[in-house]
């Protein structure tokens, strides 16, 4: 039985584009919403065209919300009028009509929840990706890993992905982030909820296009969302049997980082401010050098546990 897949569009500012790329997709021949972020150029007006299209359906914003809020509106929306899953698109032209196309084609003949794309490959990138954007995404990729379990997905800042609907109500949107970063807070839900995932390469284009991204906000978002989805990943764990060794050995992990910092910190207070000491900074060293190595240990361990069980329900190009 095919899924009920619609087509999400962010529209931003995006005079430039926003016409082909809505010609485009209504050759898939199902609902796009196209949701406008209150535009100051000629976006609005553009958009109107398509009034008279039963297959677009134009959201307004009221004001400025962000791309991750107006994203989530997208998912409540097409859930709320029975799609299955919600294909997200950018407004900007950056990505490839064929490569949407494909997308789409898995996500309504596959049973897979969650579909995220990857432009590091040989033909992922079309112009010149700016540097801090480049090493932002190396950054968020090693985050993801580490926060999930697994080695098998990168680039989680693309913002081409397909995602259930059921996400809404599946996980906690508590620490979503409103503007920047959501489509890393996807990737983590996705693994997390053990979401069958596929992971596509696609092409990215970069050209002209203006970005609203901010770099230190998004690098924020990424650290504080890694730190609460690996706290909510130990407690999901405990409770599944075949993840309970790992989650073990993630607490042990965690205990043996803090004592860790509390012997660095032993170490600092020595070295620059102590008359006297109870514990030589040799011993402190010494002692130093174990728990990193036992960090390392336990991470590594963990980590081989979860991959071997996550790795099971992703498939990548």
């Amino acid at each position: 039985m095919k899924k009920k897949v619609s087509i999400g569009v962010l529209a931003y500012n995006v005079e430039t584009y926003i016409e082909k790329i809505l010609l485009d997709l209504l050759k898939l021949k199902t609902t796009v919403y196209v949701i406008d972020d209150k535009s100051t150029d000629k976006t609005p007006n553009i958009l109107k065209k398509f009034k008279n299209n039963s297959e677009i359906k134009v959201i307004e914003n009221k004001k400025n919300i962000g791309a991750g809020q107006s994203t989530y509106k997208l998912i409540s929306k097409a859930k709320n009028d029975g799609f299955d899953m919600l294909l997200k698109v950018d407004g900007d032209g950056q990505f490839i009509f064929n490569d949407i196309e494909r997308i789409y084609e898995i996500a309504t003949d596959n049973n897979f929840k969650y579909i995220k794309s990857n432009r590091f490959w040989e033909k992922g990138i079309q112009g010149s990706m700016p540097t801090k954007r480049f090493f932002g995404n190396l950054l968020a990729t090693m985050f993801l890993q580490i926060t999930t379990g697994t080695n098998k997905l990168f680039d989680p800042l693309n913002g081409l992905f397909t995602i259930s609907t059921s996400i809404i109500d599946d996980i906690d949107f508590k620490h979503y982030p409103k503007r920047y970063g959501y489509p890393y807070f996807y990737s983590l839900a996705a693994i997390m909820l053990n979401y069958k995932t596929r992971q596509v390469n696609n092409t990215i284009i970069y050209g002209n296009q203006k970005s609203n991204l901010k770099s230190i906000a998004v690098l924020f978002t990424i650290l504080k969302l890694s730190i609460i989805f690996y706290i909510k990943k130990i407690k999901f764990k405990r409770n599944i049997g075949v993840f309970q060794r790992s989650a073990f050995l993630d607490i042990l992990f965690i205990s043996s980082l803090l004592v860790t910092i509390t012997i660095l910190a032993q170490i600092i207070y020595t070295v620059f401010y102590a008359n006297y000491v109870y514990i030589s900074l040799g011993n402190l060293l010494i002692l130093l050098l174990f728990c990193l190595t036992l960090n390392i240990l336990l991470f590594l361990s963990s980590f081989k546990e979860e991959k071997s069980i996550r790795n099971e329900f992703i498939t990548s190009d």
